[in-house]
């Protein structure tokens, strides 16, 4: 069974980043360029020629595994990006997180937006980070079911996700291990 870190898959995640997220800082082409400067030299380049012109387009990336789209969730989930992070959970486990956190009295919410919000700033309050150990138990194209283990409490669970279409959604399936 593959076993996976946070901080490795942290790391190349973040280089992923700073790598597409270049393409978006100023500079990237979408401002006019700065006029050359007085006694600069400007070097022409031809045009591609039909050949270059021609070459195929790059493969479109590969879909997101099943633990990195996990990882993505629990990034997301501790920001907070609400949006992305609600994004991830079927409506099912939304409404069964949201009854799980008014039932245990600390705070009451009414929307999963309300939810992530809530407990990110408890797990900050808390000084808990997001590092997790991740054992994939069973992935194919469309279902996964991982076993995750939260390095700061011991907390453990199985998280159950399926991939209907491009996007992997943690669903209500999910449980946490027995007195976690």
């Amino acid at each position: 069974m593959p076993h996976v870190t946070t901080r490795a898959v942290a790391t190349v995640a973040l280089l992923s980043a700073t790598v597409v997220l270049g393409g978006c800082a100023p500079g990237s082409g979408t401002e006019k360029p700065a006029p050359p400067a007085a006694g600069s030299t400007t070097v022409a380049t031809a045009a591609p020629t039909p050949e270059e012109a021609q070459e195929p387009a790059p493969e479109p990336a590969q879909p997101q595994g099943a633990v990195e789209a996990y990882l993505a969730w629990l990034a997301a989930s501790r920001v907070p990006d609400v949006d992305a992070a609600c994004a991830a959970l079927s409506p099912d486990l939304q409404a069964r997180m949201i009854a799980e956190l008014n039932a245990g009295g600390a705070t009451q919410v009414g929307t999963c937006a309300e939810m992530i919000a809530a407990t990110a700033a408890l797990y900050q309050a808390l000084g808990q980070t997001a590092e997790v150990d991740v054992e994939v138990q069973s992935e194919t194209a469309t279902d996964a079911t991982l076993f995750v283990t939260y390095a700061d409490s011991g907390s453990c669970g199985t998280v159950v996700m399926t991939r209907p279409t491009t996007e992997w959604i943690l669903t209500e399936q999910s449980q946490e291990c027995a007195g976690s």
